[in-house]
């Protein structure tokens, strides 16, 4: 066991005891919700034994120590978004498992024969999908087979840094990309629903108007410079390898079906909310296409690939939200801190920018979208009685909400990584490097820009 692992046993093991340990107002279950829960992110950073080990330990752990009934803990797999990972990674096989794959891979590099470029312009078409596709798991499932088919054809193999480099690219690109416009993010999307609720109206274009030009744009730019920096890749071509042929072949049968149904994905997710099918159902219907003996363009065999152990991953972090959400933890803390918490010395500039930074700690507690649900109404209510504008303190609440540390607290972040061609600390170092350098830089730019437009 090297180092690294040695230091995660050790944390993952003085944390939690500190939590349990330490005198507090919030009761057993809270902590131990928590103490577990750290328990297993520490594991999952610093990856001592396999990410589905430690994910099983905590599905088993849970209900053994009474915080979920083992119903809840397991519940995740009769949930419609794991299934949806699992339709990720069904459609992922029919392009790397077809030549689809490395036509497309041939397509782009034909064009774009810089690593660098090539970097480029995968942020470009991440923020584009944002802007045209509502839905970031979405998203995910549309782009990541097509870079996965390209990573195979380029014959960089998981983990590599320009694997990481290029799927990184793709995931943060549209993820905070679409944290600035409404449609694009789960988080938007629940605060746009408690503003509703309460009178406050905004359309599409405000809120893109008011969002988009630093918490997405200049936070994508953001984070193509730390990828630049963090994994810098070879400065020279991106060239296939040299046993691919030059031109390429007539489309094979099993290309024509596997572009008809992907064809047929995005048409049908993209319209969702016309027909009003869940993109889960929407998934396993192109999955079980794809792999129907006769119509499919694979094999049914070929199932066997897909990671079905990395779908306990997925289980543990939904039962991980489930358990912080049963104990009422955020609750129970946003409570004690609009209670003692007196901003009133500071200007309501500042008073606005203090309610993203106030969402940091509850952030590490469960989903974004948990996190804007519970939070959003009590922290608007304390904006309001300390007689700020509604409007910017519930946009300055939905840039605290998209806050990610770490792969569980977003879907999209657990549907990137079930590909495994980043690994987890990967993930976590640009993902903490991006929401530090937003709380310090990006928050007080965009309450200058507000100012200057005259939001606030």
């Amino acid at each position: 066991m090297v180092s690294k692992e040695r230091i995660g046993v050790l944390l993952a093991i003085i944390l939690p005891l500190t939590i349990l340990l330490y005198p507090a107002e919030v009761g057993t279950t809270a902590r131990l919700a928590l103490a577990l829960s750290l328990f297993t992110v520490v594991l999952w950073t610093f990856e001592p034994v396999p990410i589905e080990y430690s994910s099983l330990l905590l599905l088993l752990l849970l209900p053994l120590s009474g915080v979920l009934p083992f119903e809840t803990a397991f519940a995740a797999f009769s949930g419609k978004a794991l299934w949806l990972v699992f339709a990720g990674m069904g459609l992922s096989l029919c392009i790397t498992g077809t030549p689809l794959g490395d036509r497309m891979a041939r397509t782009v590099l034909k064009r774009i024969t810089c690593f660098r470029k090539l970097i480029l312009s995968i942020h470009i078409l991440g923020v584009v999908s944002a802007l045209l596709i509502p839905s970031g798991v979405v998203r995910i499932l549309i782009l990541m087979p097509l870079l996965i088919g390209l990573l195979k054809a380029l014959g960089e193999k998981p983990g590599s840094r320009v694997s990481a480099a290029l799927v990184m690219s793709l995931m943060c690109s549209t993820y905070y990309g679409g944290t600035g416009v409404l449609t694009a993010s789960v988080p938007n999307m629940v605060v746009f629903g408690i503003m509703e609720a309460r009178g406050i109206s905004i359309f599409w274009g405000q809120w893109a108007g008011y969002m988009f030009p630093v918490i997405g744009l200049c936070r994508t730019l953001l984070v193509y410079l730390l990828i630049r920096v963090l994994l810098p890749v070879p400065s020279g071509p991106a060239n296939l390898p040299g046993d691919l042929p030059e031109e390429p072949e007539p489309f094979s049968k099993a290309e024509k079906k596997t572009i008809a149904i992907l064809i047929l994905g995005v048409v049908l997710w993209t319209t969702d909310a016309v027909h009003g099918i869940h993109p889960a159902h929407i998934g396993l219907g192109l999955v079980l296409l794809s792999f129907l003996p006769g119509i499919g363009p694979l094999h049914p065999d070929r199932l066997r690939k897909i990671n079905f152990p990395l779908l306990i991953y997925v289980a543990a972090a939904f039962a991980m939200g489930y358990a912080i959400e049963q104990a009422e933890l955020s609750t129970v803390l946003a409570s004690r801190l609009t209670q003692w918490l007196d901003l009133s010395f500071i200007s309501p500039t500042f008073r606005i920018g203090a309610l993203t930074y106030l969402l940091l700690p509850f952030d590490f507690l469960a989903d974004t979208a948990a996190i804007a649900a519970v939070l959003g109404p009590i922290l608007l209510d304390y904006a309001a009685q300390m007689g700020l504008p509604p409007l910017p303190a519930a946009l300055s609440i939905a840039i605290g909400s998209s806050l990610v540390f770490f792969p569980y607290q977003s879907a999209p972040f657990v549907l990137a990584y079930s590909f495994r061609y980043v690994r987890m600390g990967q993930f976590i170092l640009l993902m903490t490097l991006m929401s530090v350098l937003t709380l310090l830089i990006l928050v007080p730019l965009n309450l200058l820009y507000w100012r200057l437009i005259g939001l606030i």
